[in-house]
C-alpha cells in the first residue's frame, strides 16, 4: 500500500473511532495565520465540466465519462441541470435536480451504481467524489430542489415558494463550504463544528443573517440541549451513546454566541474568507471555554 493509501487508512481508523464527548468537542481545522489569496485556481477537473454549458445533462454525462444514463427511468429529466459554483477553493461543478428519485438515481450514476440507494428525505444534497473510473476524484455538487433539512415552510415562517428558493441557496452554500475546508485546511468531516460552519455561512446566503433559533430548528434541537429529533445526532454518532446528550448541550450552549459573532462580522462587513477561517479555527470546547 502506497504512503496515499496509508493516510487515507489512518483518516478512516481516526473516523470510526469511538470517542468521548470531551474529545470529540476539540475539533477543530488548522488555519495559517494570513488568508491566501482567494479564491485557489480551479481543479483541473473542473475544464472538462465546462463542456457542460448548453449540453443535455444526460448526454453530456454519457458522452463526456460513458457514464449508463440511459440505464435509469427518470422522473423529471427536463429538470436536470449542470451549472458551477464559485467557492474560495475554485469552481465547482454542481448538478441540480427536482425529484428526490432523480436525486438518488444521479447519486448512484455518479458512484457508478447500478442501483440507487434508499435514502430519507431528509438528505438532498452530497459533495461526490465521483468514483467511476473515467472520473475518479472529480469533485461534484449534487442538490436537489427541496425544504431544508425537510423542514415545513411554515415553521419558518415562509411561503412555500419563498422557502425553496432560500434553502436552495442555503444547500448550495452549505456544501461549498465543505469542499472549501477540504481544499484551505485539508478535510472536511460530518462533525457539529463543520455543520455549524457550513449552515452558517448557508444561512447568511439565503437570510442575510445567522440566526440561533433557526439553526436549532435544522438541527432538531431543543433549546437547552436535552433533545436531539434530527441532523445532529447523525453526525454525533461516532460519540459514546451516553455522552452524545453532552454534544447536544454543548452545541446548544454556542450558537447564540456563533449568531453574535457571526452577525457582528458581518455589520463590519467582514469577507466570507473571514467567516470561514474564524469558524473553522475555533473548536466548541474553545467556544465554551470563552463562555466560561
Amino acid at each position: 500500500m502506497g504512503n496515499a493509501g496509508k493516510g487515507e487508512q489512518k483518516r478512516q481508523t481516526a473516523r470510526n473511532r469511538v470517542l468521548s464527548a470531551s474529545e470529540y468537542l476539540q475539533h477543530r481545522y488548522e488555519t495559517p495565520a494570513n488568508i491566501p489569496e482567494l479564491p485557489l485556481s480551479d481543479e483541473a477537473f473542473a475544464a472538462v465540466w465546462r463542456q457542460a454549458s448548453g449540453a443535455e445533462v444526460l448526454d453530456f454525462l454519457a458522452e463526456a465519462f460513458r457514464l449508463p444514463a440511459a440505464d435509469f427511468q427518470w422522473e423529471n429529466r427536463d429538470a436536470l441541470k449542470i451549472s458551477f459554483a464559485d467557492t474560495l477553493g475554485g469552481r465547482l461543478p454542481v448538478v441540480a435536480t427536482e425529484s428526490h428519485k432523480d436525486f438518488r438515481q444521479m447519486e448512484a450514476l455518479l458512484d457508478a451504481r447500478k442501483e440507487a440507494q434508499e435514502l430519507p428525505p431528509t438528505v438532498n444534497a452530497f459533495a461526490i467524489e465521483a468514483r467511476a473510473e473515467i472520473i475518479f476524484r472529480h469533485r461534484v455538487l449534487l442538490l436537489n430542489y427541496a425544504p431544508y433539512s425537510n423542514i415545513p415552510a411554515g415553521e419558518i415562517g415562509l411561503s412555500e415558494r419563498d422557502w425553496l428558493e432560500r434553502s436552495h441557496r442555503l444547500r448550495l452554500r452549505h456544501e461549498c463550504a465543505h469542499y472549501e475546508t477540504l481544499r484551505l485546511f485539508g478535510g472536511m468531516q460530518n462533525h457539529a463544528l463543520d455543520e455549524i460552519l457550513a449552515d452558517g455561512l448557508g444561512q447568511i446566503a439565503a437570510f442575510g443573517s445567522f440566526d440561533a433559533d433557526r439553526q436549532r430548528i435544522f438541527f432538531g434541537l431543543r433549546r437547552g440541549g436535552d433533545t436531539c429529533t434530527g441532523r445532529l445526532s447523525f453526525y454525533c454518532q461516532n460519540v459514546r451513546s451516553e455522552e452524545r446528550v453532552k454534544v447536544y448541550r454543548a452545541v446548544d450552549e454556542v450558537l447564540d454566541d456563533v449568531a453574535e459573532e457571526l452577525n457582528g462580522r458581518l455589520e463590519r462587513k467582514e469577507s466570507d474568507a473571514k467567516l470561514l477561517f474564524a469558524l473553522a479555527g475555533t473548536s466548541l470546547a474553545e467556544r465554551l471555554k470563552m463562555k466560561g
